[in-house]
Parts: structure tokens; sequence; C-alpha cells
């Protein structure tokens, strides 16, 4: 099976013309492909200037910040695509993933756009995209990505019942970073520090009766539907708290001083269900991903969804 696949890469790479070459992009470039991305027509997604990857220590030759598609005969770029790279814990040891992102051909040499998976296929890294057009999905199969399905479903986060539960005045929410970090766990932590810099929002939230662990989340504010929106993107330990959704979303608005709650999730049985189905409204989206020795994640962490701000 797996030589049938190199032929049929092998195949593939054939059908581009050799005046097309793929480049990529360093952190002494990125200037170039921001300015590029700036000037094109069109764009089928909001631009956003392009960012260093998460974490630190990162060799940009090695893992670059995207690939150029470049026409030789003129030595015009043609296309970009943005590589966002992460070192991830799966099973206890350290994977380099690698989101894809800011995807631009020009019409000319968009039948080619496949060209830019064979230097991320040649490594051994984990490959995905959070907000893939659909019109390209077709891409990612033909490269035999796994297309999963996540869930986003956004509403009203305040419970007016909830106010009136016995176990409303039971958490507490902690605000302060230096309080919630010093009391986060070396992965939550790790989490903490590597969003930081991205709008992030951050919170604890304890049970007085000490009876469940701490709940951290990390959260971030969207524009959707014209609306501002809180999109929870991360629980620590969601199993805990799922039963009292209503009391601690309820929560969450009046701190934050917001009336809408997202949650992207992938599981249905992972969703918080804060209040009636009729006040929410949820749809679906693709996940591509291409998986290291069948190891993958599913979330939207270390991904544009953070990197980048309405």
């Amino acid at each position: 099976m797996e030589k049938k696949t190199d032929l049929y890469f092998e195949k593939l790479k054939k059908r581009v013309p050799k005046n097309l070459k793929i480049e990529a992009v360093t952190d002494k470039s990125i200037n170039l492909a921001n300015d590029y991305l700036k000037t094109r027509k069109n764009l089928e997604f909001k631009f956003s200037p392009l960012k260093s990857h998460f974490g630190n220590d990162w060799d940009y030759n090695t893992n670059p910040l995207g690939y150029f598609m470049r026409n030789t005969e003129n030595n015009k770029i043609v296309g970009f695509l943005g590589t966002i790279c992460s070192r991830r814990l799966i099973q206890g040891k350290e994977f380099v993933c690698c989101n894809l992102v800011h995807w631009f051909v020009e019409k000319e040499f968009r039948v080619f756009a496949y060209a830019f998976f064979f230097p991320l296929m040649e490594r051994e890294i984990i490959v995905y995209a959070t907000t893939p057009r659909d019109t390209i999905i077709g891409i990612y199969k033909r490269f035999n990505f796994d297309i999963e399905t996540a869930k986003y479903t956004a509403g009203v986060g305040i419970n007016i019942l909830s106010l009136f539960s016995k176990n409303y005045g039971r958490f507490l929410i902690i605000k302060n970073q230096e309080d919630i970090k010093n009391q986060l766990n070396i992965n939550d932590r790790k989490i903490f520090d590597e969003h930081k810099e991205y709008n992030c929002i951050n919170l604890l939230i304890k049970d007085k009766k000490n009876q469940l662990e701490p709940l951290y989340l990390l959260l971030k504010k969207k524009k959707k539907y014209n609306f501002s929106i809180l999109d929870i993107i991360y629980l620590s330990n969601l199993k805990e708290y799922k039963n009292y959704a209503p009391e601690i979303c309820t929560k969450i608005c009046f701190t934050l001083k917001k009336l809408f709650i997202g949650q992207l999730y992938f599981k249905t049985e992972n969703r918080l269900k804060f209040n009636p189905n009729f006040t929410t409204k949820t749809v679906e989206r693709f996940y591509p991903i291409k998986k290291l020795n069948g190891l993958s994640f599913y979330d939207y962490l270390y991904s544009d969804v953070i990197m980048f701000d309405d």
C-alpha cells in the first residue's frame, strides 16, 4: 500500500510544470509573504499578518513559516501556504505539529496547488487544518488526510434557572494570571505559557467544596454572526464539570460581561449544555489531519483560531 502511495505521489509531482518551484519561507522572508498576501485581490480568507511558531527556539529553516510557489520563468511569487508549528506531547512524547493557513494560489496556477504538500509529506510531522475551505477538501483527501468533522455550538451563555441552583455559589472563578499559573499541572502550564501572547483569556474555576479538581479554561473572544462571543477552546477536566455547565457558563458570562458563549468540540458528549437547544446554534466544520504513525489530536489549540484575532 505504501509503495502504491509513493508511486501515486511521484506521478503527481511529474504533473507540476518544471518552472513552478516550492520554496520555504523563513523568519527572514516573512515580510515578503505578508506583503504578497496584502496585495492579492479576492482572498477567500481574512488576511492576518503571519507570526512566529508557538513556543521558543525554532529553527525556521527546518520548520518554515510557510512556502512560496514561484514561477521561475519571471521569478514571480504565484502562491503561498502558511504553516504554524507547535510542539505537542502525545502519549508522553513530543511531536512537531503543523497547522496550515493562508492558502492562496494565483488563478492561472491553482490546478497545481497540491504541489505545496510535497515538502510537508516528506517530514515526520502531524499536519492539520482547522479552517479549511470546503472547495479544497478534495486535495486533502488526495494526500490521504483523515477528514474529521468538528462541531461548533454558540448561544446565550446565561442560564437564568442556574442562578437559583444550590451549585451556583459552589464555584469560584479566579482571573489573576499568576494565581492560575501556579495551580496548573505541567501540561496545562505549557498551554498557558504558549498561548498567553495571543489575546487569550485564562480562567480557573475552583470547587469550594474541594470535591473536584480545579478546572482550567482557555477562551478567545471572537466575532461571529455579528455578535461578540466567548469561544471555549480548551477545558482541562471536562468530565468532572460537565454536569455543572449552566452554572459555570453563567458565571463566566457575568464575570467577563458577555452574553454569548461558543464551544468547539468533536464528540457530542463533550459539549457543554448550558442552555436548551433552541437558544443555541450548531454548525459542522471539516478538520483534515494527517496522522503520524497513527497518532493525532482533536482540538483547536496551537492553530490560526488562536493566533489570529477578528
